[in-house]
């Protein structure tokens, strides 16, 4: 009955929470084959051997047989929305035709996600469920890069008990706030052990949050220019502003003093207006640091200095 109220209450504060902040990320499968991954996505297997990678995170069709079970409508590959969805089944634990791994380890890594928003989350559907067997999966977040030991951010498990209804997709919601201005990596790693393991399947990843840069005012400028930080020196944020005149890629980077890219506050498409954005030097050193605005054809770096 409780997990029950909760599925409600869930259903019910995702759209309220939706309609204050903006969807800037979406991923349902669409338009990929049992070949490919969204643009950025990887996965990984933990287990010495791999002999059905076909197991391990895979996208397909609704309605298909799934490697390592027994081939029956009320067993096939389904999705939340659309036609596709990823899945993965406790075939990634076998290791020769005659010996198992005790347990499957197998992880889909998301994209890399730039300047995570101060108002930051992700939902995602997802099934499992099986008439004799347990199925989880962890999620999980790395601050760093995409090797396994760098996931050291457990946001929680979904487990599926035996019992469960087969194919039955519910809504799951993670809040990362925790990690605003960071980039991040999200992890989902399929475990299960001993006699455990079925299959669990994933669609509708939906990244939220009010993104990068804020316009200001309705004015459309003259020329694109990028502004000096304030304040500047500054401990631990600053504000950068600048000006596009025309629709178009704007990318905002942050570059140490040998050059490397340590922030990307903004990357992607925006429409002609004044903008802000603010920088949080809250894990880096004293010093200089450069930051830069490519637009179009339009290049501009500035300096400035965290104070600690």
């Amino acid at each position: 009955m409780k997990k029950l109220i909760f599925i409600l209450f869930l259903f019910i504060l995702i759209p309220v929470i939706t309609n204050a902040q903006a969807l800037y990320y979406t991923e349902n499968f669409e338009g990929l084959d049992s070949f490919s991954l969204p643009q950025g996505w990887i996965k990984k297997n933990n287990v010495p051997v791999e002999k059905y990678p076909f197991a391990n995170w895979t996208v397909r069709d609704s309605g298909l047989c799934l490697p390592n079970i027994t081939c029956s409508p009320i067993r096939h590959s389904r999705c939340s929305q659309g036609l596709k969805a990823i899945d993965v089944t406790w075939g990634t634990s076998i290791l020769t035709d005659t010996t198992a791994n005790d347990n499957c380890d197998a992880w889909l890594i998301t994209k890399k996600f730039n300047n995570i928003p101060s108002d930051g989350f992700f939902t995602f559907d997802a099934c499992g469920g099986s008439p004799s067997w347990c199925d989880s999966i962890q999620i999980w977040v790395s601050t760093t890069d995409s090797n396994l030991s760098s996931f050291t951010n457990y946001l929680g498990s979904i487990i599926w008990l035996a019992g469960s209804l087969y194919g039955d997709f519910a809504s799951q919601f993670y809040d990362i706030s925790a990690f605003a201005h960071q980039n991040i990596r999200i992890g989902f790693r399929y475990v299960s052990s001993n006699s455990d393991g079925y299959v669990v399947m994933l669609d509708n990843f939906q990244m939220f949050g009010t993104v990068g840069i804020s316009q200001i005012g309705t004015n459309i400028p003259n020329s694109f220019a990028l502004h000096q930080n304030y304040p500047n020196p500054f401990n631990p944020v600053t504000k950068i502003k600048f000006d596009v005149p025309k629709n178009t890629n704007a990318k905002i980077e942050v570059f140490n003093n040998l050059g490397q890219v340590i922030k990307v506050l903004q990357d992607g498409y925006v429409t002609a207006g004044y903008y802000e954005t603010d920088f949080n030097a809250t894990n880096l050193a004293s010093g200089m640091y450069f930051y830069r605005l490519t637009a179009g054809n339009f290049v501009e770096t500035k300096k400035m200095v965290v104070v600690k």
